[in-house]
C-alpha cells in the first residue's frame, strides 16, 4: 500500500475519532487536538463566478457581400478598382458598370414613362367621349320615345278619322234613302197632280178639243180621286219632311246615280283612313323599333365607358409601373461603394465581364468584428441564453481576455460517437479596451500604484494581485530594455483562424459569503458547517447555500462574515477568500 494512502486513512480516522469525542462530550483539551488535525477557514465576502468554457476559433463576424445592382438584365463592368486584401475606407468606389450602357436604359425607361403618360391621356380622351356618346344616346332615346307617343297619337286620330269616315257613310246611306221617300213621295203627287190635271182637261172639254171621249159621270169620279191621292200624296210627303232633317230641294231631287256616287266616295274616304290608320300604327312600330335600337345603343355605348374606364385604369397602372421602374432605376448606381472602413476578402470580377444583378463582384469585412463558435454539451446547454455574457481569450496572445456575447444557439444538435454537443456563437464586442495609447501604458505602468484599469481588473476577478504585479514588472523591464512585450507591439491585432478558449457565463455573485465547498456536507437535503466557536471548540450548524463552483460555494444564511468554519486537513482553503474561481484560463485585461 502506497504511502498516500495509508495518510489518507490515517487522516479519516483521526477526523472520525475526533467528531466521535466531540459527540461525546469531551472537554476544551479533546477540541483542541481535534482543531489542530483540521484547517480553519474565516467566512469573508467575495465574488463567485460559474461559467462554461470551450475552445474555438476567431472568425470575422461582420462580411459583407457587395453585389452589382442593375435594373435591366445584364450589364458589363467596366473597371474593378480594388484588389484582395486592400484596405478601403467608408463610400470608396470598389467596381463600376459602363456607364454609356447604363444611361441608354435609364433613357429608354423615361421613353416608356412618356409613353405610358401618353397613352393615359389617350385612354382619358376615349372616355370622355364614350360618356359624351351615352348621353347624346340617352337623348335619342328620349327623342324616340317622343316619337312612339307622337305617333301612337297619330294612329288615335287615324282612327277616330275612320269612325268618323264610317259615320259620314252611314249618314250618307241614310240621307240617300231618306231622299228616295221624298222623290216616291214627290212622284206620286206628281202622278196624282197629272191624273187630276188630265181630268180636269177632259171634263172641261180641253182635251181632244172639246170630244167627250167617256161620260161625265166617270171623269168626275177619275177627277175626285185624282183630287184624293193627290192630298194623300202631299200627305205622306209632308210627314215625311217632318220625320227627317234631308230639306227638300231641287239639289235634294238630283239623280239617285249621283248620290249613290256620294256614298261611294264616303266608302272610299272610310278606306282611306283605314289605311291612314294601318300607316300610322306601321310609324308607332318604326318609332318603338327605332327606340329600341336607341336602347341599344346606350346600352352599348355604357359598355364602351365600362371599357374605356378599365383602360384608363390600365394605363393608369402602366403609368405607375413605369414610373416606379423610372423611380427604381434612379435609387440604383452603377458602382459599388464600401458600406464601411475594412478590407477586401474577394474579388469575383474584372473589366469587361458581362454580369447581372445580384453578381457578388467583391466581398468587404470589418477587420474589427469577429466571433468564435464553440460546442457545447448537453449537460450545459440549458444554462446558456442568447444575449448572455461571455469572455474570449486568445491563446495567441496570453493574458488578453476580451467581452463577449452570445449571439446564436443551434436548435438542432451534433451528435459523434454518442456524444450530444450544440454550436454557439460568441461575438467579440469591442476592442477599445486594449487598443490604447502605449504613452497612456508608459505612464500607467511606470506609476508606484498599479493602474485603474488593473485594479478593475483585479476587482472583477479577469486578473489576480499577483498576475497584474507580473505583468507590471515585464512592462517595466520592456521599458528599460526600449521594447513592449510580443502582445503590445502587435497592437493586439486579431486575425481570422486564431485559436481562442470562449467561457460563457452562467452565473455570477459579487460581494458574497464564502465558503470553501470542502467545509460542507450534506446530508437528507440540508448543508452542514462546522463553526469554530470563540472558545475554541466547534458546533454543526445548517447553513443555506446559492450557486457554487469547483471550489466555493456561496451561503445566503447561517453565517456571518468573520465566523470560523473547520476544513477537513487534505482541502483546499484559504483563509482570505475575495474572489470565487471559475473554469478556464485566468484573464487579463491591460491597463489603459
Amino acid at each position: 500500500m502506497s504511502l498516500l494512502k495509508i495518510l489518507k486513512i490515517l487522516l479519516i480516522t483521526i477526523f472520525i475519532v475526533g467528531l466521535m469525542v466531540l459527540t461525546l462530550g469531551c472537554g476544551a483539551e479533546s477540541d483542541e487536538a481535534e482543531l489542530s488535525e483540521t484547517q480553519i477557514v474565516t467566512v469573508q465576502r467575495g465574488d463567485l463566478t460559474i461559467d462554461i468554457t470551450a475552445a474555438g476559433n476567431l472568425a470575422l463576424s461582420h462580411t459583407e457581400d457587395l453585389a452589382f445592382d442593375l435594373f435591366y438584365q445584364e450589364g458589363t463592368v467596366e473597371e474593378v478598382m480594388v484588389e484582395e486584401g486592400d484596405i478601403v475606407t467608408a463610400g470608396q468606389v470598389l467596381a463600376s458598370l459602363d456607364m454609356e450602357e447604363w444611361e441608354d436604359n435609364l433613357e429608354e425607361l423615361r421613353d416608356k414613362l412618356t409613353a405610358a403618360e401618353r397613352a393615359l391621356t389617350a385612354k382619358e380622351h376615349a372616355l370622355v367621349q364614350a360618356e359624351r356618346n351615352v348621353i347624346d344616346f340617352k337623348r335619342e332615346v328620349t327623342d324616340e320615345e317622343d316619337a312612339v307617343s307622337t305617333a301612337e297619337h297619330q294612329v288615335a286620330t287615324k282612327e277616330l278619322a275612320v269612325r268618323q269616315a264610317e259615320v259620314d257613310v252611314q249618314t250618307a246611306e241614310y240621307n240617300l234613302s231618306e231622299i228616295d221617300d221624298v222623290k216616291k213621295a214627290q212622284d206620286d203627287i206628281d202622278d196624282a197632280q197629272f191624273a187630276l190635271d188630265f181630268a180636269r182637261s177632259v171634263i172641261s172639254g180641253d182635251f181632244g178639243g172639246g170630244l167627250q171621249l167617256y161620260d161625265y159621270s166617270y171623269w168626275s169620279e177619275l177627277k175626285a180621286l185624282a183630287v184624293a191621292e193627290l192630298a194623300a200624296a202631299q200627305a205622306e210627303l209632308q210627314e215625311i219632311l217632318d220625320s227627317t232633317s234631308v230639306t227638300v230641294s231641287n239639289d235634294v231631287l238630283l239623280d239617285a246615280k249621283k248620290k249613290q256616287l256620294l256614298i261611294e266616295q264616303k266608302q272610299m274616304a272610310v278606306e282611306d283612313a283605314q289605311l291612314a290608320v294601318e300607316a300610322a300604327i306601321k310609324a308607332v312600330d318604326d318609332a318603338k323599333y327605332d327606340l329600341e335600337d336607341a336602347k341599344l345603343d346606350v346600352e352599348d355605348a355604357l359598355h364602351d365607358v365600362e371599357d374605356a374606364n378599365l383602360d384608363v385604369k390600365d394605363a393608369q397602372k402602366a403609368l405607375l409601373d413605369a414610373q416606379d421602374e423610372l423611380e427604381e432605376a434612379n435609387s440604383k448606381s452603377p458602382l459599388i461603394v464600401a458600406l464601411f472602413d475594412g478590407f477586401i476578402t474577394e474579388v469575383n470580377v474584372e473589366g469587361g465581364d458581362e454580369v447581372m444583378t445580384g453578381t457578388v463582384a467583391v466581398q468587404l469585412a470589418d477587420p474589427n468584428k469577429f466571433e468564435a463558435e464553440i460546442m457545447v454539451n448537453e449537460m450545459d446547454i440549458l444554462q446558456v441564453k442568447e444575449g448572455g455574457d461571455a469572455r474570449v481569450q486568445v491563446d495567441a496572445m496570453s493574458g488578453l481576455m476580451l467581452s463577449a456575447k452570445v449571439t446564436h444557439i443551434s436548435p438542432t444538435a451534433t451528435i459523434q460517437s454518442g456524444v450530444v454537443n450544440y454550436r454557439v456563437k460568441v461575438e467579440v464586442q469591442s476592442l477599445e479596451a486594449v487598443m490604447q495609447e502605449p504613452q497612456a501604458a508608459r505612464q500607467d505602468i511606470t506609476s508606484s500604484e498599479l493602474p485603474d484599469r488593473l485594479k478593475q481588473a483585479i476587482e472583477e476577478g479577469q486578473i489576480t494581485q499577483e498576475q497584474a504585479e507580473e505583468m507590471i514588472k515585464q512592462r517595466q523591464q520592456g521599458l528599460q530594455s526600449g521594447q513592449m512585450p510580443k502582445t503590445i507591439l502587435e497592437d493586439f491585432k486579431l486575425r481570422e483562424g486564431l485559436t481562442v478558449t470562449v467561457s460563457i457565463l452562467v452565473d455570477e455573485r459579487t460581494d458574497v459569503l464564502l465558503v470553501p465547498n470542502s467545509a460542507i456536507t450534506r446530508r437528507g437535503g440540508e448543508a452542514y458547517v462546522q463553526v469554530v466557536s470563540p472558545d475554541g471548540t466547534t458546533q454543526e450548524r445548517v447553513i443555506q447555500t446559492g450557486i457554487s463552483d469547483w471550489r466555493y460555494t456561496e451561503v445566503t444564511s447561517g453565517l456571518s462574515e468573520g465566523e470560523q468554519v473547520v476544513v477537513p486537513q487534505g482541502t483546499t482553503g484559504t483563509t482570505t477568500t475575495q474572489q470565487g474561481s471559475r473554469r478556464g484560463p485566468t484573464p487579463f485585461l491591460p491597463p489603459h
